[in-house]
């Protein structure tokens, strides 16, 4: 059966002029501002294989609204010294831990709402069955593996998850790939700067949260893999050039 990860979601806002703009955050202005040749005194077998990666990325973006819209921005905001006042929009999730099949969470939210004497919403129920911790989501743990899970299974779970997403942002995202992956920088960014994590929901640790990151990396690389049929090529070689363009950069 499928297992799903109870998680705490919540929005979060980002100005423009505060690195949220769509270029900044998903590294389009960082691929695009790659060279075209890598300096020959730079260049080793590693460096080079880096580049080239990072540079067909780079090259599929190029001309697409996107990468128009995103170096615009990105040139406005450095000749102007500020950036534009409209903020964007994200998520950013947390969580304790606790999994459960997600077979029986859909039953345990029928037995909770139809109690005879104390019945409870679905996430109020859940929030005791996930350790007394607040949570307002099930995070599917996909697998890009063979499973003996039905295929209806997994898209009930993720339509459900985005439901959810969507009604927390306000909209619905354009890309569940880049859904993920703004989320995993936004808890990596979290960790790093020592926050407390558990201030959102009432629970959980560095231990869990972290193991929730490499839940959501191993999603992203399915969503990955399935965007090059679902979304489109150029949505998926910009993701996987990101970590190289990253690197030649640095």
């Amino acid at each position: 059966e499928l297992l799903g990860l109870y998680a705490y979601i919540k929005k979060v806002t980002l100005p423009t002029s505060q690195g949220g703009g769509k270029g900044d955050i998903d590294g389009t202005v960082m691929l695009l501002s790659l060279p075209t040749t890598f300096p020959s005194s730079l260049i080793s077998s590693d460096t080079d294989v880096l580049f080239q990666k990072a540079r067909s990325a780079a090259n599929a973006l190029e001309g697409s609204s996107h990468a128009l819209s995103a170096m615009s921005a990105a040139t406005s905001i450095s000749g102007s010294g500020s950036g534009s006042s409209r903020s964007n929009y994200y998520i950013t999730t947390v969580s304790a831990g606790n999994a459960i099949h997600c077979s029986c969470h859909k039953k345990a939210k029928a037995a909770d709402r139809n109690h005879p004497k104390a019945p409870k919403s679905e996430w109020e129920g859940a929030s005791l069955r996930n350790s007394r911790v607040t949570c307002n989501v099930i995070l599917p743990l996909v697998s890009s593996k063979t499973s003996k899970v039905p295929l209806v299974s997994l898209e009930t779970a993720l339509a459900d998850f985005n439901t959810i997403v969507t009604n927390t942002l306000g909209t619905r995202p354009k890309s569940i790939l880049w859904s993920c992956l703004h989320d995993i920088r936004f808890l990596l960014l979290r960790m790093a700067h020592g926050e407390a994590l558990n201030a959102d929901c009432g629970g959980g640790s560095s231990s869990s949260n972290f193991l929730l990151v490499l839940y959501q990396l191993y999603s992203a690389d399915m969503f990955a893999t399935n965007a090059e049929h679902d979304e489109s090529l150029e949505v998926s070689r910009h993701a996987r050039g990101l970590s190289a363009g990253f690197l030649v950069g640095v």
